[in-house]
């Protein structure tokens, strides 16, 4: 009996102790497997001045093809020697809907001015010329200048001699009284009757036949846009015993590496020439030599791809946007690459003081063969900083030099518009952001 009672004693207090025990172990959750791939987020694109700009540029370039201004065209631009954007829409042939590309040639036109300007002071710098020598102690054509004076009764052109001489720097600023034949003046009707600006001729004959044209206006009086840069293409001719092309291709394009500009399209950048257009109010259309639309009888192909033999100083070249781009940084760095940067410094500072500027807009004036921003940003018609020097060519060809910046523009494109300075200046608000 006692047995009995002490085995069930026991018996119950080991299930407890069990029971106990069991109770102490912790329970095993079952896992879930997670089968959610996280999204990896990359880092927000950083916003800064630069991506903003690059949108503004990019939108234009957009609207702009759109609206059927222009077929198509190109904007690069360096601080300082990076390069921080290029972009391009459209086409170089809308008929044969070819794109437009980075490597295309073009007509520069007068955005040679500024080239021819560089080879002058490089001449300048060797002691051939100074800046007030009269023109005609070196093309004696020039040496006894007669000046429009209004009309007789009859409508004959009455003429006075010049007051003085027409100087270098005279050349330079265009204060030489010179015109161009764009304008409706009795001159420049003279010009055209003439056919003072064919390609069927030399630089000299160029010069002689001016000669004998007379004056606008009387020298070192007002600025007005004129061709007395193809009268430094000669003068360059002169002082250095070479041909402006052959100056230019040694003393200039070789040392820049500017391989694909020159009066001639070379035989490798054929295909890269393309048309170019004008803008009547129909819309865009190609401009072909002896179309009868084209102003002043000009000529668009024959001169670039032929044998013609006038190599313009004031509006010759052929270039594509990385070549000029060489050129227009080496004005940027200033480093004495090809002149003295005082010498350059010269070239961008206002040569024409309390002149009458013409049609340089308000806030520019001119230096030698180069506009410049004489106004702070906000002002004028060209919202570029105070300083910025800057050149354009008429089938739409533009760059500018901002130095306060660091920054190089350069645009490219084919297409006389009858209003590219406000194509150019929608451009300038975009690159610095400007709202008018």
């Amino acid at each position: 009996m006692r047995f009995n009672s002490i085995l069930k004693i026991w018996i119950i207090g080991f299930t407890i102790a069990l029971m106990q025990a069991c109770g102490s172990i912790p329970q095993i959750k079952t896992q879930k497997t997670d089968t959610h791939v996280k999204t990896q987020i990359p880092p927000p694109f950083p916003i800064t001045a630069q991506s903003l700009r690059q949108e503004r540029i990019d939108a234009l370039l957009v609207e702009l093809v759109k609206e059927g201004r222009v077929p198509g065209l190109s904007v690069l631009i360096y601080e300082g020697d990076t390069e921080t954007y290029f972009g391009a829409t459209g086409y170089s042939d809308i008929e044969a809907k070819t794109p437009l590309k980075r490597s295309d040639v073009g007509r520069y036109y007068s955005m040679t001015k500024p080239i021819t300007g560089i080879a002058m002071m490089m001449l300048y710098e060797q002691g051939k010329f100074e800046l007030d020598d009269p023109v005609s102690k070196y093309l004696p054509e020039f040496n006894e200048m007669m000046v429009y004076d209004g009309e007789d009764a009859d409508g004959s052109i009455k003429l006075t001699p010049a007051e003085r001489q027409i100087t270098i720097r005279d050349l330079m600023r265009h204060t030489a009284g010179m015109t161009y034949g764009f304008i409706n003046t009795p001159v420049d009707h003279m010009y055209n009757k003439n056919q003072l600006l064919t390609y069927d001729q030399t630089v000299e004959t160029f010069s002689e036949n001016l000669a004998e044209l007379p004056l606008l206006y009387q020298p070192a009086t007002q600025y007005n846009y004129s061709v007395s840069v193809d009268v430094q293409g000669r003068l360059i001719e002169v002082l250095s015993g070479q041909s402006l092309g052959s100056f230019l291709e040694v003393n200039i394009f070789t040392p820049l590496g500017m391989n694909h500009t020159g009066f001639k399209v070379k035989a490798t950048d054929r295909t890269k020439f393309g048309a170019v257009y004008g803008l009547g109010k129909d819309g865009l259309f190609p401009m072909h030599d002896g179309d009868p639309r084209m102003p002043l009888g000009l000529i668009v192909d024959e001169p670039f791809l032929g044998g013609l033999a006038f190599e313009s100083g004031g509006g010759g070249l052929v270039s594509s946007i990385d070549d000029y781009a060489k050129f227009a940084l080496m004005l940027q760095r200033n480093d004495g690459t090809l002149i003295k940067p005082a010498t350059l410094d010269l070239m961008t500072t206002d040569q024409l003081g309390s002149l009458p500027k013409g049609d340089l807009g308000d806030g520019s004036s001119f230096g030698l063969n180069i506009a410049l921003k004489t106004s702070p940003q906000n002002s004028g018609g060209y919202h570029v900083p105070e300083g910025t020097f800057y050149w354009g060519g008429t089938a739409g060809t533009l760059f500018f030099v901002d130095d306060k910046n660091d920054l190089t523009f350069l645009m490219h494109m084919q297409v006389m518009t009858a209003n590219p300075l406000n194509l150019r200046a929608r451009m300038v608000n975009a690159v610095y952001g400007y709202t008018p």
